[in-house]
């Protein structure tokens, strides 16, 4: 029979010859000669992955020199084939050399398990070296370059069913951001005071149904203290002394991302908002916000902590835009983006805390809310 099966494979036969396989790997499963002719039938009929598989399968295994060799020689048609077609798709790449981004996007470790083979593979890794790069929490910043090879990597990575997204550095640079001093009312419009880049203040006005996303974050505060090791010599070293809340409000028809953060937000304004939405304070709001608000009715700031009011403000923002997609997973970002710091060194953070140093979180943070918005814009 097994001469049978090299006459149906030599005169391409190959519904024959898959009959033919079938019969002897389940009667001789352990028969090198029949894997090497059912790894040589999926080669012919264009399953690549399964082929090659089962010729690693054959050299490992296989004692037999001749079907060693002709197992060696089908890995090297396979790895040859591969790359005359990737080198067809990159054709024409070198057009578009525009900087840009590459995002790993992150998946369930059931996915991940199977996902690894396919990314060693495109991104010509080890499998130990491919399972440590894609990501389980948040974004992973994973490759910068040119656009055209950029977007190549991610159709190959799509393909494999390995969520991923590229954007333009220009892209990324094509928003409006504005700090925000205060909300000056919250209904029926919202009314908010920012700062612009040039340290202007300017009031803008905008229905609440053009926020098309929220992006969250926070950014933590360093201090340098001096340590004592055992050997009673002291050191100098950088230690997370507090977290700032970062938020902001994308309104995509506008190109603008509005930046509230907990530091420098002014929470002295409470008096105005109260005025402007007594209806609210007083009805079905009132009994939904934490903390006494006797005294903020009476036209007094709440006395409450820093903490508090930013609940307090989040908790107002939220009841208006509760169904606006929010992206919160800033962190394991960030851990990755400050792996390029030349990259991050080129960004306005367009965040001013006060800090004894700039901190390429900051700068993090923006890159990943203009990141957001674009893939949100797509």
């Amino acid at each position: 029979m097994l001469e049978q099966v090299a006459d149906a494979l030599s005169r391409q036969d190959y519904n024959t010859a898959a009959k033919l396989i079938a019969t002897l790997v389940a009667t001789q499963p352990d028969d090198h000669q029949v894997q090497l002719y059912a790894a040589q039938l999926q080669e012919a009929t264009n399953n690549l992955d399964h082929a090659l598989k089962m010729y690693r399968l054959l050299l490992q295994h296989a004692i037999n020199l001749k079907i060693t060799a002709e197992a060696r020689q089908g890995i090297q048609r396979i790895e040859q084939l591969q790359a005359n077609v990737l080198a067809c798709a990159r054709a024409g790449i070198e057009d578009n050399i525009e900087p840009g981004f590459l995002i790993l996007e992150p998946m369930s470790q059931a996915h991940k398990q199977i996902a690894v083979q396919r990314f060693a593979g495109i991104m010509n890794l080890d499998p130990y070296s491919a399972r440590l790069q894609l990501p389980s929490r948040g974004w992973r910043l994973y490759r910068l370059g040119q656009m055209g090879e950029l977007e190549f990597y991610r159709d190959q990575l799509q393909q494999a069913e390995i969520p991923c997204f590229c954007v333009s550095q220009h892209d990324t640079q094509q928003m409006f951001t504005f700090r925000v001093s205060h909300f000056q009312s919250f209904h029926p419009q919202a009314s908010i005071v920012c700062m612009d880049d040039r340290s202007e203040l300017r009031t803008f006005n905008f229905n609440w149904s053009e926020v098309t996303q929220i992006v969250t974050g926070m950014l933590p505060i360093f201090e340098e203290v001096m340590e004592i090791d055992a050997h009673n010599r002291t050191h100098r070293k950088s230690r997370t002394l507090d977290y700032v809340n970062i938020c902001d409000l994308q309104l995509r028809g506008r190109r603008s991302i509005f930046r509230l953060c907990s530091q420098t937000y002014d929470f002295c304004d409470y008096k105005q908002l109260v005025t402007q939405n007594r209806r609210q304070l007083t009805g079905e709001l009132s009994s939904q916000l934490s903390g006494d608000l006797s005294g903020l009715l009476n036209g007094q700031r709440i006395p409450s902590t820093s903490r508090d009011n930013w609940k307090n403000l989040m908790s107002q923002i939220q009841e208006r835009i509760s169904e606006v997609p929010t992206q919160c997973d800033f962190t394991p970002f960030a851990e990755t983006a400050i792996g390029y710091p030349e990259l991050l060194g080129r960004i306005d953070p367009h965040i001013e805390l006060l800090r004894r140093a700039d901190s390429h979180w900051d700068r993090a943070f923006h890159l990943y809310s203009t990141l957001s918005m674009c893939k949100d814009r797509e």
